[in-house]
């Protein structure tokens, strides 16, 4: 009976020196028993490094690796990120693909730009709510910089604005820019005027470019 009795404290004692050993407090991880599961290496997509035995001197991992291999053994060229399968861009329901042209090429969008609606009356229609929308609070009715947030309040009889510097679409300085370069600033903005193309989608910007052609004559 003592014999058990001493098998059976030396057993728990055991365990209870076990577990205590994986307690984790302060700098102290704790004992790890699987630590690929901890620190596995994730994959760079775009800079891969091929060379399976570098790193192999500080390998803690028991992987049959370097430390930094970290390319993919089952990928074309051992690429992380792979191309995309044939037609899966995203493209909207008119097949248009991302607008890529950045904020700062302004003068090239407005050149190469072209819109891809007509003038037809449902198309200007369509702007007209949009612009109304979107736009009618800065820029005005009529697309004369007046609108509330331009114009602000009116306090002790004096009025002040809110937001200087509101477009006057309908000035000389504005009164002949292509629809091109309408549709790249409500995409990107310019100056105080944020990007809107978050909130606007392409085929509606475009509709609002149109109506603004037509304020301005």
């Amino acid at each position: 009976m003592k014999f058990n009795r001493i098998i059976s404290t030396l057993i728990a004692v055991s365990l209870a020196a076990v577990l205590a050993s994986c307690a984790a407090k302060g700098d102290n991880p704790g004992r790890e028993y699987a630590p690929n599961m901890y620190h596995s290496v994730a994959y760079e997509p775009l800079s891969q490094i091929t060379d399976e035995d570098a790193g192999a001197w500080v390998n803690a991992l028991d992987n049959r690796s370097g430390e930094y291999f970290n390319s993919n053994r089952y990928n074309p060229h051992r690429m992380n990120m792979r191309e995309p399968a044939p037609n899966t861009v995203k493209r909207n329901k008119y097949g248009w693909l991302p607008y890529r042209i950045s904020k700062d090429s302004l003068d090239y969008a407005s050149k190469v730009l072209k819109n891809p609606f007509d003038s037809a009356a449902s198309v200007l229609d369509e702007g007209k709510v949009l612009y109304e929308t979107y736009c009618k609070h800065c820029h005005g009715a009529k697309g004369e910089g007046d609108g509330k947030v331009a114009t602000g309040v009116t306090i002790d009889g004096v009025q002040k604005s809110q937001v200087g510097g509101v477009a006057n679409l309908k000035s000389d300085a504005l009164k002949n820019i292509s629809e091109g370069h309408i549709f790249h600033v409500i995409t990107q903005g310019k100056g105080l005027m944020g990007s809107h193309g978050g909130q606007i989608n392409p085929d509606e910007r475009w509709k609002i470019a149109k109506y603004v052609k037509t304020l301005q004559k």
